[in-house]
């Protein structure tokens, strides 16, 4: 449609023709700053490559961030604890722990931010950085961790993946899963139950009753096996001394 100020006497058909040229051409820079605004709202997250040089527990790593090392909290996770001051060691944090050593140590990954406005903050109370970590062939480890039972879905604060990771939460605790199996915690319990085999999630190593250094493995660093046959099928082999 024509507008009307183009369409008052005195007004040749080519300069008609030249306004709404330059009108339709407004319009079109209009549409394509709209555009641009609407991908810019759906834009990648904020992401970035590092290498982990350290695994903390099973919910936290060290990373080298350009030049320096930097602590990251999984986001949306949380597993046994390990390492807590004034904590005991709980149920199924040194698997979680070696779970999280045997996936990453010493890999490149790729950090996924949430937004710096986020409720809760894109650091946490001890000034470690959250963050979703996304290993080479695009899985998301957080996810995962709560998919194989090691930890649990932390929703304190709302994320990006919430839902998804609340849904891996219940089928974990359907399947009786890592922390979700009452008999194997119940068994972790009992010293009389608990087995004799240690393995030591640092070194790979397992050790059995009499031999040398087998008491003096750190509660934090402890898995124990049935059997020396669990141990090596859990990818341990046996102390020399």
């Amino acid at each position: 449609m024509t507008p009307p100020f183009l369409r008052r006497p005195g007004i040749s058909p080519r300069r008609r023709f030249y306004f709404l040229n330059c009108l339709f051409a407004v319009l079109a820079v209009i549409a394509l700053a709209a555009a641009g605004t609407a991908v810019a709202g759906t834009a990648a997250p904020p992401s970035e490559r590092v290498l982990v040089t350290d695994v903390v527990d099973g919910d936290t790593i060290k990373v080298v961030r350009g030049r320096l090392q930097d602590t990251v909290r999984l986001i949306g996770v949380d597993t046994p604890e390990t390492k807590r001051q004034g904590t005991p060691v709980q149920f199924y944090g040194p698997e979680a722990a070696l779970f999280t050593r045997r996936a990453l140590l010493e890999r490149r990954v790729r950090l996924e931010f949430e937004l710096p406005d986020r409720q809760g903050g894109s650091r946490d109370q001890y000034q470690r950085a959250l963050a979703y970590v996304f290993t080479e062939d695009g899985r998301n480890f957080n996810l995962e961790l709560i998919e194989q039972g090691f930890g649990r879905a932390y929703t304190r604060y709302p994320f990006r993946y919430e839902q998804a990771f609340r849904n891996a939460e219940q089928a974990a605790r359907a399947a009786h899963r890592g922390i979700w199996n009452e008999a194997r915690r119940a068994a972790w319990s009992d010293p009389a139950r608990r087995g004799k085999v240690i393995g030591n999630i640092r070194t790979n190593i397992y050790h059995v009753p009499g031999q040398q250094y087998y008491d003096s493995i750190r509660e934090k660093n402890r898995i124990y096996f049935q059997s020396e046959e669990e141990a090596q099928k859990a990818g341990f082999r046996k102390a020399r001394h």
